[in-house]
This record gives C-alpha cells, structure tokens and sequence, in this order.
C-alpha cells in the first residue's frame, strides 16, 4: 500500500470532485489532496505548482480537456502518476487515454465504491485497476 500520497483531482463537476477529494481524504495511509482544477489550463498550473504524485484527471471538461491537458500535465509534474476518469467505458476512451500517456484509466460508475483499491492496483502496474 502506497503511504502520503500527494493528490490532485481534477473535474468539472464540483460534487464529484469533493466526493473524490473526499475519498482520498480518508485514505488509511494519509493520502493528501494538495490541488484540485476544474479544468485543464487550471490542471497544469496546478500540476506545475503542486508537484502531486497521483492526478486524477478528467476526460470530458470545458476549455481544455482532458486528453489536451494530459501531456502538458505530464511535462509540468513528471513524476506523477496520471489516471484518467470517465463516463465512458474503457473500450470508448480507455485505450486512447493510455496511448496518450496516462498511467491509467477509471470509469466514474463505480468511483465511490472502489476508488482507493483500483489507485493502489494502478500505482502497482496494472492500468485498468483490475
């Protein structure tokens, strides 16, 4: 299990951003949440001021999404491990996020339920959180 984990999440929906903020909060090894952006310009900013080990990054937002932002991301804080989250299913978005860079890929259907263990397969080497 990976201990003081400094995370940033990144959604345009603020209760689903304060739910996962939430989530990590409560993480038994003392995960942190230094940063959090509702879009992508504001994600880089943040990744770049913050230096987080884990960002959560939303696919689908306004003025940059996502996918735009996840290189720039991945240059600002590369030593962050980046998950992308989605509506959309692994077959419509997933393999596309992982080509472009990102460490892995979560559905949002069933983020409150097994967040924190699907991030602790990721951070291991799995991509899907399987």
């Amino acid at each position: 299990m990976t201990t003081g984990l400094n995370v940033m999440v990144v959604d345009d929906s603020d209760d689903l951003r304060d739910l996962i903020s939430m989530v990590i909060r409560r993480h038994p090894q003392g995960w942190r949440v230094v940063a959090t952006a509702t879009e992508g310009r504001e994600a880089v900013d943040e990744a770049r001021a913050s230096q987080p080990d884990l960002v959560l990054l939303d696919i689908a937002m306004p003025v940059m999404d996502g996918m735009e932002a996840l290189p720039l991301i991945r240059e600002a804080a590369p030593d962050a491990t980046v998950v992308m989250l989605s509506g959309y299913p692994f077959e419509t978005a997933g393999r596309g996020a992982l080509d472009a860079g990102a460490h892995g890929y979560l559905e949002k259907s069933d983020l409150v339920k097994s967040l924190i263990p699907r991030l602790e397969k990721i951070l291991e080497g799995s991509p899907r959180g399987a």
